[in-house]
């Protein structure tokens, strides 16, 4: 009797069920760690995209011009904004009629790695960036 014990291992599936179980919910938790990341680039490729058609249709990427997009409530406030192109004129930053550009936004988000119950959370900081181009479709005399 005690060898057909030993010899017996019907509780072998539950040991696998227990670990693909395990398995499913790590998986699943590093997901829900990485989703900040994925909603904060679809945010800043809209807000580049919105940026560059605001460029085209002002013909400038001045300050204020890029401020009234973030100031909207719909986009996120990028850390910083490159715009590669051209200038017709540098000082005011105006680009000519037919001028390509584009606009570059960056973002840093932060990613919380374990979070104890006694302590500050650890964290890592991840650099996003965004691109969208446009031509301008004003004329500067």
């Amino acid at each position: 009797m005690k060898k057909r014990f030993i010899r017996d291992q019907t509780g072998e599936g539950f040991i696998d069920v227990a670990v693909t179980i395990l398995i499913i919910f790590v998986l699943m938790a590093s997901l829900m760690a990485l989703f900040p990341i994925f909603t904060a680039q679809q945010d800043l490729n809209q807000t580049a995209k919105y940026m560059a058609r605001t460029v085209e249709l002002c013909g400038k990427a001045d300050d204020e011009t890029l401020q009234s997009v973030t100031e909207n409530s719909n986009f996120i406030k990028p850390d910083s904004i490159d715009i590669s192109t051209d200038w017709e004129n540098a000082a005011d930053k105006t680009i000519q009629l037919k001028t390509p550009f584009t606009v570059t936004v960056t973002k840093t988000v932060q990613i919380v790695i374990l979070r104890p119950a006694l302590g500050d959370p650890v964290t890592t900081k991840v650099k996003i960036t965004a691109s969208a181009n446009g031509i301008s479709e004003v004329y500067w005399k």
